[in-house]
């Protein structure tokens, strides 16, 4: 038997055994296209026959189905003859199968490459809002990212986030939400939390609002984190280390409301507020003022209106480069 031979009934045999690669698929169905008609009728007729269990048709039956099989194929006189009647159609109807079978995996592997294609959401220079399939809310802050596969919801709840998001996990029971980070993940069945995850900053916050989170160290050393509302996890990226503090979450969800207000709120606070809300870096030059604390509302104001009503009351000068408040305490 040659070598072609060989290979298709190798491939034949894994095939029907569902050991068949992706690779080894398509090379089955080039060694199929370069066979004639009457080599490859041979070669599956005896891929069939290979087989125990053989279940024989009703006569009946058989003339019905051979009938139909021969309008279809034109199949000669003398081939009529020659063959038995339930090797002619066992040989034909593997053939309708095989081909049926190609049919349906083609259009598995395609659905499955549709399914696993990405979902990005992006935020530009302003917060954005979306709702997943599963009816999740995230909103996304500045310059953040949120990506799904598009059959997000079929399995299993999974997202990938880029920046800063506020989320409000639709509950399911049988299902966790899953968010990943290039740090940690970030596990709940349904609740609502803040992630932190700028890929420029020295670390990672999980803040909790309401329900319960796991999050897990996806680089050594691992270690695992279960919080509680009004807890914060928060991991620093060049030591590994992954830490529980509670928190008002005032200043971690400062930036998904219209106004801020600050009520004695300590002046250092006052400028990481501002930070995470407008997604920038505030370098001061003196830290005396620290301990200060400052009383008041802001309502849709920008940062620079804030900044000025600071300045006035603090005395102090500030730059602005890029996305750096440099502020001169005199």
């Amino acid at each position: 038997m040659n070598t072609h031979n060989n290979n298709l009934e190798n491939l034949l045999r894994k095939y029907h055994f569902g050991q068949l690669s992706k690779e080894e698929f398509e090379k089955l169905k080039e060694e199929v296209n370069h066979s004639d008609d009457e080599n490859l009728k041979n070669l599956l007729q005896k891929h069939w026959e290979s087989y125990e269990e053989d279940y024989p048709l009703q006569k009946a039956k058989k003339a019905t189905l051979y009938h139909a099989i021969e309008q279809k194929m034109h199949i000669p006189m003398f081939v009529r003859i020659r063959t038995h009647w339930s090797q002619i159609a066992a040989g034909l109807l593997l053939l309708l199968s095989v081909g049926m079978s190609v049919l349906f995996y083609s259009q598995r592997q395609e659905l499955q490459q549709l399914t696993s294609r990405n979902v990005v959401i992006r935020s530009s220079e302003s917060p954005s809002s979306v709702t997943l399939p599963d009816g999740t809310k995230v909103r996304l802050n500045t310059r953040s990212s949120l990506t799904y596969q598009q059959d997000f919801g079929r399995e299993d709840r999974r997202v990938e986030l880029s920046g800063e998001g506020y989320f409000d996990v639709k509950r399911d029971e049988t299902k966790q939400f899953v968010v990943q980070t290039d740090f940690i993940d970030i596990t709940v069945l349904g609740t609502s939390f803040n992630v932190y995850a700028y890929e420029d900053k020295d670390f990672l916050e999980m803040a909790l609002v309401e329900g319960s989170v796991c999050v897990n160290t996806i680089q050594p050393p691992y270690k695992t984190l279960h919080a509680r509302p009004n807890e914060k996890i928060t991991y620093n990226k060049h030591t590994g280390e992954l830490t529980l503090e509670t928190t008002s979450n005032r200043t971690e969800t400062a930036w998904t409301k219209p106004e801020l207000a600050f009520r004695h709120t300590p002046l250092h606070e006052v400028f990481r507020t501002l930070e995470r809300k407008f997604n920038v870096t505030v370098s001061i030059s003196d830290t005396t003022l620290f301990s200060d604390t400052y009383t008041g509302t802001f309502k849709k104001s920008t940062l620079e209106d804030i900044l000025n009503v600071l300045k006035q009351h603090y005395g102090f000068n500030y730059t602005s480069t890029n996305d750096t408040i440099h502020i001169d305490m005199k």
